[in-house]
């Protein structure tokens, strides 16, 4: 009874000790397990289990974390053939995101798990991944073959087998599995067959892709194809991916019809000639993301044809902000029908882009709006701001040109350096300089250009102040009415609201000050000529009239007006000036004009002028008169001067009026001087002659009709020894006697008349009164005279030796000036 009474009372023990342990099994399980699951390195949070009728496990629920990654389980029952889970739900963190300011990083393990040898097959009817990657929860159901050895099924295939240091995977998608997940863009196409590896702390992946991405804008198809392989690595504590892209081939095309949409036919046929519409995309070597920096090494886009190239190296961005922090290299390298060669390297650093370019081209497109051949352009240039305002930094480049057109204005051997530059305290700098062999504008043309600008402006200021200096230089100036040589325009200028703007001018010697103020409503300008030589002018009057020569004289003056309203006023000195014409001299000429000049009218007030000496054959001297322009027409009246020991005095002559006659009147002419023979002829007339020529000038020239001379008081006619008036007595016997009263003849009246062809000849009706003292005998003489005047004055001229002395003097030193 003993034995029996101690076995039913230690059964009893065994019964409460077991029941109680039934009782508490969830804590004691929990005790139990959470060292031994530690030492695998996950973590138990919840778990409620109980047995069935015939001994199965069945947990209620089951809650691990491992690495970070929590799975809950639901619906478990096991028995020692198989493990049979109904719902599980797997929540994945954002390895790659950022952790709370006062969070622990996760740090991953390599994988060490302690998988028995035997155990029962595990099957999972439903797991439920939520993770940041997918914008949908990723529902699978996992079946395990043989140990260790998964089935995936439902929203995607794979096979999946776990060692203790190891996960690998064999997946299978396409994109109508992955648009369950995410949003794919319209018209894309994928499959891809990858093997994943896990370890623990680094995911592997090889795949193999096929993808296409179609898009169309109307009748404009773009295309990508991706073929081949690809591999990447992501290290979790590091949060560094790599990923190998070396063998995929990608492609890039458009259709023809994409081109269609430029509506300008002219710049659709261009681009379409230059434009290559199929690109191959190569990412040599491995792109790397590591944290939340991506970079790409070495990434190129070539044309299928190999004959131009997009190479991007040295690729580093931040993902959170792509666009700001990008710094990479761009090496671009052109080639077309039209484009001889394009290269650029630019490197891009955040928000700035620094670049080298050249530029080659056989001809502009013929649709601009300006010609050029032979272009060349090359430089370089840094750009700041791209994200906000485009902001151009730096810009240094070299353009030529063999030829360019534009419109009328044809300019060769063209070559320009530009520089520009701006500061960070917004100050602008500019510098052109830029020659020419030849600017040729309809019937001008410049030889030899030489252009120097720059140009300096604040831009911190609210409102846009430039000052401009710049300098022009030409060899020559050619027009069908004037050649200058020499040229050169020295410019200051001020740009704010207006344009203020100074310009010392020099051609052939001559020097001049132009300043003037532009603006939308007025543009005043004021000319200054300083007071100078006017024999500078002989280079350009000689191209006018090669007879005329400047021998003495300044010059000087200032000119007022407005270009838009074509109003000016002026006032120009000259004073002793010096002219030689062919054989003529003018010496000591002096004026001071004020004019007015309004609408395309020229007017000068009546202005005295004064010539001290005209050199004509007959030496004119004292000549003062009043010079007037109305309406362009130029008018000199109440002429004075002295000739032959008298005066004589015109109305008024308009040199550029035809069908006028103009008066001139003589008085107190010395005869002695009248008379061109020497004192060797034995002939010599005395006496005072005054009279009245009506100078008619036309188209035909300068004629005299109807003029009149008479003398004024006693006169006297000397003959001796005369051959020729000897002859003329012997021959006619019959007035001997007559013509004898004329060698000595005191002359009481002197009548004639004159009248000047245009072609020169002077006809004279002299009738001749006087009284011959030795033969006590009243003379009455009528002589007609015909003589050449242009002859006679060149004959004068030629008698004057000290004339001769002074033009040749004044023609050396006319020539020298010039």
């Amino acid at each position: 009874m003993s034995f029996k009474r101690v076995s039913v009372g230690l059964l009893g023990f065994i019964l409460s000790i077991v029941l109680l342990a039934y009782l508490f099994r969830l804590p004691l399980t929990s005790w139990f397990l959470t060292p031994m699951l530690g030492k695998s390195g996950v973590e138990l949070h919840c778990i409620d289990w109980s047995l069935s009728s015939k001994l199965d496990l069945n947990i209620e629920k089951l809650c691990l974390t491992y690495q970070g990654q929590q799975i809950e389980l639901a619906g478990i029952i096991a028995n020692k053939q198989q493990v049979t889970i109904s719902r599980a739900n797997l929540t994945v963190s954002n390895l790659a995101g950022k952790q709370a300011p006062n969070s622990r990083q996760t740090e991953f393990k390599k994988l060490a798990l302690t998988l028995p040898e035997q155990r029962p097959l595990i099957s999972i009817q439903q797991l439920d991944v939520v993770s940041p990657f997918t914008d949908n929860p990723v529902r699978l159901a996992i079946h395990e073959k043989r140990l260790n050895h998964f089935t995936v099924s439902r929203d995607f295939n794979a096979d999946v087998a776990i060692s203790n240091y190891e996960v690998k995977a064999n997946i299978a998608l396409d994109d109508k599995i992955a648009e369950r997940f995410i949003e794919l863009p319209k018209g894309s196409h994928f499959t891809s067959e990858s093997q994943l590896r896990f370890d623990g702390i680094t995911v592997a992946i090889e795949s193999v892709i096929n993808a296409r991405y179609q898009h169309a804008i109307e009748q404009c198809e773009l295309s990508f194809t991706a073929e081949g392989q690809a591999s990447a690595k992501y290290q979790l504590n590091q949060q560094f991916m790599y990923a190998d892209l070396s063998a995929l081939n990608n492609q890039l095309s458009a259709n023809r019809e994409c081109l269609n949409n430029i509506a300008n036919q002219q710049h659709q046929s261009f681009i379409k000639a230059q434009l290559p519409l199929n690109w191959q995309l190569q990412i040599e070597q491995p792109v790397t993301i590591e944290g939340e920096r991506l970079s790409a090494p070495m990434v190129k886009l070539l044309t299928t044809e190999g004959q131009s190239e997009i190479t991007v190296s040295n690729t580093a961005l931040s993902l959170q902000n792509p666009l700001t922090s990008l710094n990479s290299q761009v090496r671009v390298d052109f080639i077309s029908r039209d484009i001889d060669e394009l290269k650029l390297n630019a490197h891009l650093n955040e928000k700035s882009v620094t670049a080298d370019f050249q530029l080659s081209l056989d001809s502009l497109p013929t649709f601009l709006d300006f010609q050029a051949d032979s272009i060349q352009v090359s430089g370089n240039l840094r750009v700041d701001e791209l994200l906000s305002k485009l902001v151009v930094k730096k810009l240094t480049a070299d353009i030529s040109a063999k030829n360019a057109l534009l419109a009328d204005l044809k300019i060769t051997e063209f070559t320009s350096h530009i520089v520009t530059q701006l500061s960070d305290e917004q100050h602008l700098s500019a510098k052109l300089s830029s020659q020419a062999k030849s600017i040729n504008y309809n019937e001008i043309q410049v030889l030899k250009i030489n252009n120097e600008l720059s140009v300096n402006s604040d831009l911190s200021v609210g409102e846009l102040f430039a000052d401009i200096d710049a300098k022009t230089t030409a060899a020559k100036l050619i027009t069908p009415q004037i050649t200058l040589n020499k040229l050169s325009i020295v410019t200051n200028a001020l740009q704010s609201r207006a344009l203020q703007a100074t310009h010392h001018v020099f051609a052939d010697g001559l020097e001049a000050l132009v300043s003037h103020h532009m603006s939308k409503v007025a543009h005043p300008f004021e000319l200054v000529i300083p007071e100078q030589a006017i024999s500078k002018f002989n280079p350009i009057i000689s191209q006018f009239e090669p007879l005329v020569t400047i021998t003495d004289g300044v010059v000087s003056g200032i000119i007022k007006g407005d270009v838009n309203l074509q109003q000016a006023k002026g006032d120009i000195q000259i004073a002793k000036l010096g002219v030689l014409y062919n054989d003529y001299l003018a010496n000591d000429f002096a004026i001071e004009i004020e004019g007015e000049f309004n609408s395309g009218q020229l007017n000068i007030v009546p202005t005295k002028f004064t010539l001290n000496e005209l050199r004509a054959g007959a030496v004119v001297k004292n000549i003062q008169g009043q010079l007037q322009v109305t309406a362009n027409h130029p008018c000199a009246a109440n002429l004075t001067g002295q000739v032959m020991g008298g005066a004589f005095v015109v109305n008024k002559f308009c040199p550029l009026r035809d069908n006028q006659t103009a008066t001139v009147k003589f008085e107190n002419i010395d005869a002695s001087k009248l008379v061109t023979l020497d004192a060797e002829s034995g002939i010599s007339l005395t006496g005072r002659l005054a009279g009245t020529l009506p100078v008619v000038i036309s188209k035909q020239g300068i004629e005299v009709k109807q003029g009149q001379l008479v003398n004024q008081g006693d006169g006297k006619l000397l003959i001796t020894n005369n051959a020729g008036f000897e002859a003329v007595k012997a021959q006619q016997q019959e007035l001997s006697t007559t013509l004898s009263l004329l060698e000595n003849l005191d002359i009481k009246q002197l009548k004639s008349s004159v009248d000047l062809e245009s072609d020169g000849w002077l006809h004279l009706d002299v009738n001749l009164q006087g009284y011959n003292e030795q033969q006590q005998q009243a003379v009455n003489f009528n002589y007609n005279h015909e003589e050449n005047i242009f002859t006679l004055l060149r004959a004068l001229r030629l008698s004057d030796e000290i004339t001769q002395k002074v033009e040749k003097e004044y023609a050396k030193k006319g020539s020298n000036d010039g």
